[in-house]
This record gives structure tokens, sequence and C-alpha cells, in this order.
């Protein structure tokens, strides 16, 4: 059953209790069939702190900005199937970001769900203008991430930078990147799940179905705080290797 929250922290109350309650929502997407009631309940939380904060406290207006930047980004990816609604969740993600680094420009996170979230929107919307021609701000951002913050979200900076330059064909960076994701956070199986595809493309097979064996040989709790990522993993990887197991070309995630 979902935590109780308060109804709203809105007129008055105090935006710490705000913030503090939508970081409890957050962290109870975790909890399974809980993820997208969670994360909705988190980004009211965090959009009625934000009104409630002093102009001038700008660390804590960044810090809710990339809060939602990071929370509508994966509302929209793990929970959202309507198009509109999930463009809609990766745009906010975008703008959010963009009010995070327009406050402190030396915040890697920010420069990371900027990236992350602007890929994903053209990734559904390819003819989009999005992140500069051929996706060159969305490596722009990656590249700022590494250097200040290559550790933020469990290497997340590396692990998106080596999707990246895979779906270039550049399997060479892609499998240096994806090899530094992996050993920042091992048991965050979606940097095990990137360095098995680009091992895959690389015609390592056999290393590429280790590291699927190894996923599944995890559970989503190894990471109590990323469980709700590694189960999508999980499930992910099971459809990969079924298709390897009938003879098929997997269809990665």
């Amino acid at each position: 059953m979902l935590i109780s929250i308060s109804a709203t922290c809105t007129y008055g109350a105090d935006w710490r209790q705000c913030l503090e309650e939508g970081d409890k929502l957050y962290a109870y997407r975790n909890h399974e069939g809980e993820e997208a009631t969670s994360m909705q309940g988190a980004i009211k939380k965090y959009q009625e702190a934000l009104a409630g904060v002093p102009k001038d406290n700008e660390k804590t207006l960044s810090d809710i900005y990339l809060r939602l930047s990071r929370a509508n980004f994966e509302l929209a990816y793990y929970c959202l199937s309507d198009e509109d609604k999930v463009l809609k969740g990766y745009k906010d993600g975008i703008d959010y970001a963009d009010k995070a680094i327009d406050i402190n420009d030396k915040n890697g996170e920010a420069y990371f769900w900027r990236g992350v979230s602007t890929g994903s929107y053209r990734d559904k919307k390819k003819v989009s203008g999005v992140g500069g021609l051929f996706g060159g701000g969305i490596k722009k951002d990656f590249q700022r991430a590494i250097q200040l913050d290559e550790k933020c979200d469990y290497g997340g900076p590396h692990r998106f930078m080596a999707e990246f330059h895979l779906a270039t064909d550049d399997t060479e960076d892609a499998s240096i990147h994806a090899h530094l994701a992996v050993e920042i956070a091992p048991n965050y199986l979606y940097n095990q799940y990137v360095l098995a595809k680009v091992l895959w493309a690389l015609g390592q097979k056999s290393q590429a179905i280790e590291r699927l064996q190894y996923i599944l040989s995890k559970g989503p709790d190894v990471i109590p705080d990323a469980a709700m990522e590694n189960r999508a993993i999980i499930k992910a990887t099971k459809s990969t290797l079924e298709d390897i197991n009938n003879k098929k070309e997997p269809k990665w995630e």
C-alpha cells in the first residue's frame, strides 16, 4: 500500500516538508506495482515545494529542479505508454534540467538528465531538432556530465555515452564507456545490459551471454534504491536471452 502523505503542502506549509514527502514518495517507486503512483505523487510534492522556496535560495531551487527532471523522465520511461504523455515527460525532464543548469552549470547530474531526456525524446520523435543536429547536444551533455560527475546515477553518463556511440556504430568507444559504467556500479544491472549489447555488436557473443546471465543471477534489490530500474532490466534480459536461445537475433531494449 502506498505510504500516506498529507494532501497538500501549499498555502503556507513548510516547503521543507513538501520536499521530504516528495523524497519519500520517490523512494517508494521501488515497491513493485507502486511505481507510477509514487512518482506522480513525488512530482506533485516537488512542485509544491518549488512554489514555497524563497527565490534567493538557489541551491534548493536547483536541487528541486533536478529531482523534477529525474522523476519526470523516469515516470515517462518506466511507467507511461501514451506517446503524447511520454513525450511530455521527456520534455519536462529537459526543461527542469535546463533550469537546474541555469542556476548551477557545474552540476554533472543536471547535464546527465538533460542528455537522457533529450535522447529519449528524439528516439520517440526522430525528426525533432531537440538536442541539436545529429544529437550533438546530447553527446556534449554526456561529455560534460562525465567531466563533472561520472559516477552520478550509478555511472549513468558512461552508460548512456556507450548507448550513444553504439547508435552511431562506434563500437570501440561504446565498449570503453560500457566497461567504465560496469566498473563504477556492477550491480546497477542496466550497466551490465548495455555492456552485453556492446559485446554482442562486437561479435563477442559468449561474453555478452555471460553478462546477461550475471543479470539473472541477481535480484532487483541488489541495490535497494534502484529496484525499479533493476526489475525492468531483469525483464528485458529474460526476453533477450529467450531470443538468443531460440536462435533469433535478439531485440535489445
